[in-house]
C-alpha cells in the first residue's frame, strides 16, 4: 500500500527532530566541560604521617615515609586531625611545615592553634598530619600512574602467548 506524496512530506515535517538535537548538542557541551575539567582541574595531593605527637609548646612532630619525606618543604600548608574516640569528631588544626628532619623521618609542624586542650597535650593520641604537597591536573595524574605501571618490573605481558625459547643445535 503506497501513501500518497503531500501526506508523507507532512509527517516528515511534522517531525523536526528536535529532541534529538537537543539531546546530541547536550551531550557534546557535556563533553567539552568534562574534557576542560580533565585538562584544567587542579587536584590536591596529599602526603599523610604514620604518627604524630603534639608537644607543649604549640608544634608537632610527625613522622612520614621516606617517599614522603622527598616531597615535604619548609612553608608548605599542612592540616593535623586528630581522634578524641569513637563517640567524638575528630578535631582539625591547620599549620604549617617548620622543618624537616631528613635523616629521623620527622617533620616539625607549626600549628595554628593557641588553646589546644590538655588531652591532646599527652601524648596519647591517635591522628595523623596531611601535607600539601602539589597540585596537578587530572591528566598529568593519570599519566603518572600510567608511567608507575609500564616502569614496573612484574609488568603484565601485552601478550598471553607464550615463546619457547630457542635452543642451540649441535653439530650433526
Amino acid at each position: 500500500m503506497s501513501l500518497q506524496f503531500s501526506r508523507s512530506m507532512r509527517s516528515l515535517r511534522a517531525d523536526s527532530f528536535r529532541i534529538t538535537r537537543l539531546g546530541l548538542l547536550f551531550g557534546i557541551l557535556l563533553m567539552c566541560g568534562l574534557l576542560v575539567w580533565f585538562f584544567f582541574a587542579k587536584v590536591t595531593l596529599y602526603e599523610n604521617s604514620t604518627s604524630i605527637q603534639i608537644r607543649n609548646d604549640g608544634q608537632a612532630v610527625a613522622r612520614f615515609s621516606e617517599e614522603g619525606l622527598r616531597r615535604i618543604r619548609q612553608g608548605q600548608p599542612v592540616v593535623v586531625r586528630v581522634d578524641q574516640g569513637a563517640d567524638l569528631p575528630a578535631i582539625t588544626i591547620p599549620g604549617m611545615v617548620y622543618d624537616t628532619q631528613k635523616q629521623d623521618g620527622q617533620v616539625i609542624l607549626s600549628l595554628f592553634a593557641t588553646d589546644l586542650p590538655e588531652s591532646l597535650l599527652a601524648g596519647d593520641l591517635s591522628g595523623r598530619a596531611e601535607v600539601e604537597v602539589e597540585y596537578i591536573t587530572p591528566v598529568q595524574l593519570l599519566v603518572r600512574a600510567m608511567g608507575r605501571y609500564l616502569d614496573s618490573t612484574n609488568q603484565i605481558p601485552v601478550s598471553p602467548q607464550t615463546f619457547p625459547t630457542p635452543t642451540p643445535r649441535g653439530n650433526n
